[in-house]
Order: C-alpha cells, then structure tokens, then sequence
C-alpha cells in the first residue's frame, strides 16, 4: 500500500474516516505496569472493533519502557522498548538493547519510544533496517519544551534519514517528513500544535531512495549499534 493515513487521537478517541494508523497521544508519562495488562487488553479490542492499526501509550513491563504495535485484527505486530532513559527515570527503568522496525502492509513502522528520539542513531539504525515511517512517542514537562527539542528531535530525524516521522507527546503533535515532501519545505507535514487530534497522509512512494543500508564503516564504535544487530 502506497499511503499510510495516520490519526493521532486522545486514548480510546474517535477514529478519523479513512484512518488506517492510530496513534494515542496522552497527558501521562507512561501506564504503570500494575496497569498494563488491563490497558492493553483495552487496546487490542479498540484496534479491532476500528479494525486500525494501534500504536498505544507508553508502558511499563519488567521495568523497561515500551511501545507495541496492534494489528487491525488485535494482534501484538511487535515491541520496541526504549534504549535510552531521561534523567527522571535513569534510576527506575532498565534500557532495551534491540532496534527493530515492524513491517507491515501500511510500511515498516518504527517504534521510537521516549527521548530516544534526541539520539540521532536510534533512527539511523531503524533507516537502515528498512523503517518509513517513525512514530515517536514521549513525555516532556512543559517548562522544558522548546523549538530546540522539535527541532533536534522529530525533524531531525526526518531531514537526516528521508522518513515520515509522527510525533506526539503530551505537550504537541505534529508530522515531520522531509522537506522536499511538504508544500512550503518547512520539513512539516502537519506543524507542531498542541492539539491531540491530527489526521496526515503519507506517500510512502514519495520518499527518497538512498544509500541507507549499507555496510557500516570498520571503524565505528558505538555501543548502540550493537543494539541494533548491526555488528
């Protein structure tokens, strides 16, 4: 399928007509892991009953932050869990040591969970794995946000590797993609608001061939390229 049509949604909000992604977009740092087997459950039967594919909130298993990936049959597609923590939770959560996109018959959608967002190698590696479309899921408190963080953040990300990125957290939404691909090249498709109740295309088509993919220089030691299976 050439066109991925992305709603970002309050959690368990009405699905916008010809939606085939959801992505829930909330006020909470993430659902504790008490919760989390009920709040999944929860999801799988929203992304049935609309018959989309589910991207949830954060949540909490065995003390690693993840986001999943529903089918629109209800099925868990895949996990991600974040491979980086913020300063706030450094001491509670453990990191994830995999980058892995989800391939799906909407395109390969990567999982960007929390600020691994700010770590430009988490999505190289992803691009280079085969992601096209990132949703990048986070929470910020309000007194830190700035142009400075969207900046380095969600548009970085689609710049730097030619993808689709879709950010929400609890202070804004937005669509970043690259800039040849946006009507005024500000490299947004739908520009950073705080409303939590968005609707984009994406031309899966339309974004650029490149050299991401290929063997990685000898050189290069980073740790978190191991994470991604890369070396």
């Amino acid at each position: 399928m050439a066109r991925t049509v992305v709603c970002i949604t309050p959690p368990f909000g009405k699905v916008k007509p010809l939606s085939n992604l959801v992505v829930f977009s909330d006020i909470k740092s993430y659902i504790p892991e008490w919760d989390t087997p009920d709040y999944l459950n929860a999801c799988r039967k929203y992304a049935a009953e609309n018959k989309v594919y589910l991207v949830p909130c954060r949540f909490v298993v065995n003390n690693i932050l993840y986001l999943c990936l529903f089918s629109p049959k209800g099925e868990i597609l895949g996990i991600q869990g974040a491979t980086h923590r913020n300063l706030y939770n450094q001491a509670e959560f453990d990191q994830y040591d995999k980058i892995e996109p989800i391939a799906t018959p909407i395109g390969n959608i990567f999982l960007c969970v929390d600020v691994d967002i700010y770590h430009p190698q988490v999505v190289r590696i992803a691009r280079m794995k085969g992601a096209q479309i990132v949703i990048s899921s986070q929470f910020i408190d309000s007194y830190q946000l700035s142009r400075h963080m969207l900046t380095t953040g969600i548009w970085n990300a689609a710049q730097s590797n030619g993808v689709y990125v879709v950010g929400c957290c609890n202070c804004f939404s937005a669509v970043a993609a690259p800039c040849s691909l946006t009507a005024d090249e500000s490299g947004y498709l739908l520009s950073p608001t705080n409303s939590h109740s968005l609707l984009a295309k994406l031309y899966l088509n339309k974004l650029q061939r490149s050299d991401f993919g290929g063997n990685l220089p000898e050189k290069l030691d980073l740790k978190i390229y191991e994470k991604g299976g890369l070396i």
